[in-house]
C-alpha cells in the first residue's frame, strides 16, 4: 500500500489517509467554505438574482456534515455513494489491494 504524506503542503487543503485501521477524509472548515463560495451552484443562485452568503463557516460545516450522513429510503448516503465511485474507480483502474475473483 502507498501512502502520500501531504501533511504540511499548502496545496493540499484536503486529504484522505489512513490512521490506524481508519480511513480519514478531513479538510479545513474554511476550505469547505471556499469551495462552496466557487461551487456551481453558488454561481447559478447568484445569476438568478438569489446569491448566497455564507454568515458562519463552522455552522454551514456542520450542516454540510449533516447533508453528507442524511440517509436516502435506500440506506445509502452521500458518504457511501462516493465510496461506491471510488471503489468502482480502484477496480477498474486496476490498483492495488483488489482484483477480480
Amino acid at each position: 500500500m502507498s501512502t502520500t504524506n501531504t501533511k504540511g503542503c499548502a496545496r493540499f487543503e484536503s486529504e484522505a489517509e489512513i490512521v490506524g485501521d481508519m480511513l480519514i477524509i478531513a479538510l479545513r472548515i474554511s476550505t469547505l467554505a471556499h469551495a462552496a463560495r466557487q461551487s456551481e451552484h453558488f454561481f447559478q443562485c447568484a445569476e438568478q438574482g438569489k446569491p448566497l452568503k455564507i454568515t458562519n463557516e463552522a455552522v454551514f460545516a456542520q450542516s454540510v456534515a449533516n447533508a453528507l450522513n442524511r440517509e436516502a429510503e435506500d440506506g445509502s448516503t452521500p458518504i457511501t455513494r462516493m465510496l461506491d465511485k471510488a471503489t468502482e474507480w480502484v477496480s477498474e483502474q486496476g490498483e492495488d489491494g483488489i482484483e477480480e475473483a
